[in-house]
């Protein structure tokens, strides 16, 4: 997970794969989910704001040698034929976000030379602008294209983050690789059908209509809220923003566990009835007890609804933000703290399905949410389609420039390391006291790999 800023891509020459058709955009009737709602309306007020933003996510990664644009382009035009994402979308500046599509078979994606850039500083600022005037478009927001060059040439991708997640992109690298391969080869792709995020988006709205605030799927938000004075929770060291502003941004990523001592850490959490996502949590709450002396850890965790198998293969943002809270033990040790962390995580994913706007639409008096809610993500991508391939392919996540009003954290493990990414506001409080507390949380981990096995 990088920030574009931050990315230094290969110059060579630059080629985009641009989607026409022959038909207009009709208006459908399926109402956007909350987090898209919520997404697509801010991002309107910050244009009509003239506040600059960047509400895009991108993957890039490379291909041996010089692309083949022929079969780049089959690739790219069976994927956007088959996933619903790429030709329905919400027109962001109307009042009811109406939604429209285009036919999938009239569907036809065309290469584009834009021409040589020799600078990786020209290269990345064409990138950025291109994304940010391409997927704020009210048409499908999306960009392609790929930067050609003799050794290796890099395939990029964007799109409004209203229509994608970290799984999307995780599909999208395996099959663009797949249909590229298979068109180099001259040979066919025969994929199944793939499900489209509109008919989760109905699924949503069926569900969330028939909440009450006394509902019993709304329990865990009711806890969680109460132990924190009806609020959401602060970060344990201070990051010079107490007015709670949405202030300039900045990304850390650490290095937490190569691959053989995150197994380690894994079969550790096992011994004391957890997993690994519960020991990361249990980690941070020791940190927090630490540094504070609150032995409540309360945070927003995101959990996947893509609750059947069938579900696996949609492309759109399929994710909620669930409520996380457990107690430290008496005499609190990461060995018995995990077990607590087991349980609370899974109360919190229990409520996958209940959407965190909805849910404080009923319990809060204003309903507000912030515009980045703080929270904390573990995912374990090992098993995703084509996950071995990532480091050869030097696969990566890009983003915008980041904002930030509070601290999120990404707990991500990959087949051959375990990595921890930080946003936090660029204030000078964070800059300081941010690390300390990460450092400590990889200090706790590390140690628990290197006491007694038996008897920690």
């Amino acid at each position: 997970m990088t920030q574009i800023l931050d990315w230094r891509p290969e110059p060579g020459e630059v080629v985009e794969f641009r989607l026409t058709t022959d038909r207009a955009p009709v208006p459908h009737h399926m109402p956007a989910s909350y987090f898209q709602r919520s997404h697509l309306q801010s991002a309107a007020a910050n244009r009509a704001a003239g506040r600059q933003q960047s509400p895009w996510v991108a993957m890039a990664f490379d291909l041996a040698g010089r692309a083949d644009l022929d079969a780049l382009t089959e690739a790219w035009q069976g994927l956007v034929r088959r996933h619903e994402a790429f030709h329905t979308w919400y027109e962001p500046d109307t009042e009811d976000l109406t939604g429209f599509r285009l036919p999938p078979d009239s569907l036809t994606v065309r290469p584009a030379r834009v021409g040589d850039l020799t600078s990786t500083d020209d290269l990345r600022a064409h990138l950025h602008r291109r994304i940010d005037e391409e997927t704020a478009a009210s048409r499908p927001g999306v960009l392609a294209g790929v930067v050609r060059r003799d050794t290796a040439s890099t395939v990029y991708f964007a799109i409004d983050h209203a229509y994608t997640d970290g799984h999307s992109l995780a599909l999208l690298f395996d099959e663009i690789r797949t249909r590229y391969y298979a068109a180099c080869g001259g040979a066919s792709v025969d994929l199944a059908p793939a499900p489209g995020y509109l008919d989760c988006n109905r699924r949503e709205r069926e569900r969330s209509a028939s909440l009450t605030k006394a509902a019993p799927e709304l329990a865990a938000w009711s806890e969680f809220l109460a132990a924190g004075d009806g609020g959401f929770p602060g970060f344990p060291v201070e990051l010079g923003n107490d007015a709670e502003e949405l202030l300039t941004g900045t990304r850390l990523q650490y290095p937490v566990l190569t691959g053989a001592e995150a197994r380690a850490f894994r079969a550790y959490c096992g011994r004391h009835g957890g997993g690994f996502g519960a020991g990361a949590f249990a980690a941070l709450a020791l940190a927090q007890w630490e540094f504070t002396g609150n032995d409540v850890y309360r945070v927003l965790t995101a959990v996947s609804t893509r609750a059947y198998p069938r579900l696996l293969h949609v492309h759109g943002w399929q994710v909620n933000l669930v409520p996380l809270l457990f107690r430290l033990p008496a005499s609190p040790t990461l060995a018995g703290t995990i077990a607590a962390a087991q349980q609370g995580f899974q109360r919190a994913r229990a409520g996958y399905d209940v959407p965190l706007h909805r849910a404080l639409e009923l319990l809060l008096e204003d309903g507000a949410v912030p515009a980045i809610p703080p929270m904390a993500s573990y995912v374990d991508g090992r098993t995703a389609p084509g996950s071995r391939d990532y480091l050869r392919a030097d696969a990566t996540v890009l983003t915008g420039p980041d904002n930030a009003s509070g601290v999120s954290l990404w707990f991500n493990w990959f087949p051959d390391r375990a990595d921890l990414v930080v946003s936090m506001p660029d204030t000078p409080e964070a800059a300081a006291g941010v690390p300390k507390y990460v450092d400590r949380v990889r200090e706790i981990m590390l140690t628990a790999l290197a006491g007694p096995r038996l008897t920690s």
